[in-house]
């Protein structure tokens, strides 16, 4: 009796001694630190917004793969931007103001982007989608004063991606593109954007870029 009691200890005290040999990861994604920080441009005091009544009138998506003809979403360094990450912006005007909203998932975990719209559309070539869109133009160029490249003149849209590559900012302006004009890509740098006389608004190289529509 006392062998038969021992012969199922044994496999007993086996099994019991396994069940904390393997380490079980959180399945709750809220478990994992992460360093996300929405970024909000305001220019001055608060002034009436399309966020009450969010109707962007100007949406555009993509998905970031190495260029090839026909492209909307293009990685020219898949380091900083890996093949298959995403991105969306929408664009939303009323009479007096614009909120532009970016969202993206699959970015380098915990990375800062800058982030800008440009006046061309994008192609092989980063360059070609030409400097940021300024509301009022800078005389010089490239422009790198502050009176003219900040925040406020332009649409900036820095984002810093969580633990998971995933990040939002949004851009709020106190003025509209004239009929029939507007940015037409959202250009990713690979570093934030100073705001330095002589380096105001530079962020590095354009590591991807996703074309917007005509309006």
């Amino acid at each position: 009796m006392l062998s038969r009691v021992l012969a199922l200890a044994v496999p007993l005290t086996m099994i019991a001694g396994c069940t904390n040999s393997v380490d079980v990861g959180p399945t709750n994604r809220v478990a994992v630190t992460t360093s996300a920080s929405p970024w909000t441009v305001f220019e001055g005091s608060a002034s009436p917004s399309p966020a009450g009544s969010w109707s962007p009138d100007t949406v555009a998506s993509g998905t970031f793969l190495p260029y090839r003809p026909g492209s909307t979403a293009i990685t020219y360094d898949p380091a900083v931007v890996p093949p298959g990450a995403t991105a969306s912006v929408a664009i939303a005007q009323n009479t007096q103001t614009m909120e532009v909203r970016l969202q993206a998932a699959g970015l380098v975990p915990r990375r800062v982007y800058g982030a800008h719209l440009h006046t061309q559309p994008c192609t092989a070539t980063p360059d070609d989608a030409g400097p940021h869109y300024q509301h009022q133009a800078d005389p010089s160029k490239p422009s790198v004063d502050p009176s003219y490249a900040n925040p406020m003149n332009e649409v900036w849209l820095d984002l810093t991606a969580d633990g998971y590559g995933e990040a939002t900012s949004t851009a709020l302006l106190k003025w509209t593109f004239p009929a029939g004009e507007s940015a037409r890509s959202l250009i990713l740098h690979a570093q934030p954007t100073k705001t330095a006389a002589g380096v105001a608004g530079t962020a590095g190289p354009r590591v991807a870029c996703l074309t917007l529509p005509e309006r």
